[in-house]
């Protein structure tokens, strides 16, 4: 389905409806929407089937003249996730103009690519389009479309293991390029879009809630976060949300227990990070957050990382995060959904291959960040897993289900988090000496 609309035509920004508001089509608003940035006439809306899992309204925006036409996206932010979409705009705006800046200062290797996304800006020359709709006020920003590019949501869609092992390395090396531009961003206002985020802090005083079978924000008072924002949009996170029955069910069940202890004994390591954080010793920078394979865009032609995208979630943490979080996702060969644990394993080649693209292209890193590279892969899959079980235990109220999904869907993505982080730590030294081969002679 298409809908078009010209931009001389185009309304006010006030008043625009959102889709689903039940009084316009979402293409035909998408259109009116589309037409109030700075894109040629006629425009031409069209669904836009990759859209991802949190900014469900997004469509492709035509611009122009059929035979010149230049392809746009148009994104929601959704404020029911990012509950201050301004902090998210500007903390991508100075991503973007990061890598703009490094990009015109140290050109790239010979051979190799980087695009930075391109904001189209308002006709009013603003960098997001704000409006006002019965639901409240909504936040659009548009996007020029990167061509000659593909994603990937999983390494398992490409049959031939040599071309698995390039892509790894690929994502691997735009992981080093993505940090090396954004390393000069100032952090100074910087804020988490999801206060607690990637806190480890914060989900296991969470998980020390649930344990306890708090069942109000007054019993659960003395686990809450300290940060007023932080407590303020988790603080319903530290309470059961399931009958006492159910409750007692789950934590009561064989098969959780010996993971609960594991998850409870291991609390101190999954702090290493933050630690190295506050004492100084590893840098605190802004990070990207969500370094899932299909938000990097890979060229069509070359195979290269070209690109990453989805920058809502910026925010002040260290790059060890994203590596661990990318690393944790493609290394797992069974995928985060697996019931059989004896498929939970980790694929060494997968993760030499990761570490090979990353630490053959990375230079804004440090010896005492890279001494922590392996511990920052089981640290985030500890942080997930407990995560998992936390909310599995407090009745499925952060990661909710879908009428598809299985009722214990949170009970086996938590044992297989955890299954991961063992096996992930029995190939610790194997990880370390292929880490060491691996580095620059310059970090030796």
């Amino acid at each position: 389905m298409t809908s078009t609309a010209d931009a001389a035509s185009a309304p006010a920004g006030e008043g625009l409806l959102d889709p689903g508001a039940g009084e316009e089509y979402p293409l035909a608003l998408a259109a009116r929407l589309g037409s109030r940035f700075q894109v040629p006439a006629p425009l031409e809306a069209f669904d836009f089937p990759e859209k991802g899992n949190i900014n469900r309204d997004t469509f492709l925006i035509a611009g122009g003249a059929p035979a010149r036409a230049k392809e746009y996206l148009l994104q929601r932010i959704n404020q029911q996730v990012f509950t201050r979409p301004k902090s998210v705009m500007a903390a991508m705006v100075a991503s973007l103009e990061a890598q703009r800046q490094a990009l015109s200062e140290r050109p790239l290797p010979e051979g190799r690519q980087w695009e930075a996304i391109t904001l189209i800006p308002t006709r009013a020359g603003a960098p997001y389009l704000e409006c006002r709709s019965r639901r409240g006020e909504t936040c659009w920003r548009l996007m020029a479309k990167i061509q000659g590019c593909r994603t990937f949501k999983s390494l398992s869609e490409v049959a031939d293991r040599r071309r698995q092992l390039e892509l790894a390395e690929e994502a691997g090396r735009g992981l080093a390029m993505y940090g090396d531009l954004t390393a000069g961003m100032d952090i100074k206002g910087l804020v988490s879009p999801l206060p607690g985020y990637r806190d480890t802090r914060v989900y296991y005083d969470q998980f020390a809630s649930i344990l306890n079978g708090n069942r109000t924000i007054e019993e659960a008072r003395p686990h809450l976060p300290k940060d007023e924002i932080v407590r303020e949009s988790t603080k319903q996170h530290f309470v059961v949300q399931l009958s006492a029955e159910n409750y007692r069910r789950r934590k009561e069940d064989p098969r959780l227990e010996r993971l609960i202890r594991l998850a409870r004994e291991e609390e101190e390591f999954g702090m290493r990070l933050l630690r190295a954080m506050a004492s100084g010793r590893i840098r605190t920078v802004a990070i990207h957050g969500d370094t899932k394979l299909e938000n990097f865009l890979f060229s069509a032609r070359t195979g290269q990382a070209i690109s990453l995208v989805d920058l809502d979630t910026i925010m002040p943490h260290t790059w060890l995060a994203d590596w661990g979080d990318m690393v944790r996702s493609l290394s797992n060969v069974a995928g985060e959904k697996e019931a059989d644990l004896s498929r939970v394993q980790v694929d060494m080649e997968i993760y030499e291959a990761v570490a090979r693209g990353f630490l053959s292209t990375a230079r804004a890193v440090t010896p005492a960040e890279v001494a922590l590279m392996v511990e920052a892969v089981e640290i985030i899959a500890l942080e997930l897993g407990v995560r998992f079980l936390t909310d599995y235990l407090r009745g499925d109220s952060y990661f909710t289900l879908s009428p598809a999904d299985p009722p214990d869907l949170n009970r086996t993505r938590a044992l297989v988090q955890l299954t991961l982080f063992e096996n992930l730590r029995q190939n610790a030294g194997t990880a370390r000496r292929r880490i060491e081969v691996l580095l620059p002679s310059a970090m030796k």
